[in-house]
């Protein structure tokens, strides 16, 4: 096995999307109380239900990079990715709409929250490219 997997490249670009979105804004809030509306803007870092989520899922992918000769291994830690990145999906949807709604306040998503389903698109891509591997080398160790 060598380094230079296509997987290994989709699994850098859905590093370097998780790594964007953990330092931008995710989304904003207008407060739309007696004052004037105020806006404020919604950071990864300050929120420890997606900090956490987020942070795991890039050290992980950073990890999975060089897993390359364990397919099986590095199968499975990108599943793990992907399931935390679909959490993150989920804690931002959730802290956008229903906790939002409940403390009065209108809730904006950022135009930086495609990164996270670029994130889940390229891990995707890391699955079928390591699985498509997989059934390679199953059928080299038939032929010997």
């Amino acid at each position: 096995m060598q380094i230079q997997r296509i997987q290994t490249v989709y699994i850098f670009l859905a590093m370097v999307a998780m790594m964007i979105f953990l330092i931008v804004p995710y989304g904003e809030v207008h407060y739309i109380a007696n004052e004037p509306v105020g806006v404020e803007k919604l950071y990864v870092m300050y929120e420890y239900g997606l900090l956490i989520p987020a942070a795991a899922t890039v050290i992980l992918l950073i990890t999975d990079i060089f897993l390359y000769r364990n397919m099986s291994l590095q199968r499975k830690v990108l599943t793990i990715c992907l399931l935390l990145t679909l959490c993150c999906i989920a804690v931002v949807c959730f802290a956008l709409f229903k906790q939002a709604k409940a403390e009065g306040i209108d809730a904006v998503f950022s135009v930086w929250d495609i990164l996270l389903p670029i994130a889940v698109v390229f891990e995707l891509l890391g699955l079928s490219a390591i699985a498509k591997d997989i059934k390679l080398l199953n059928s080299y160790n038939r032929l010997r």
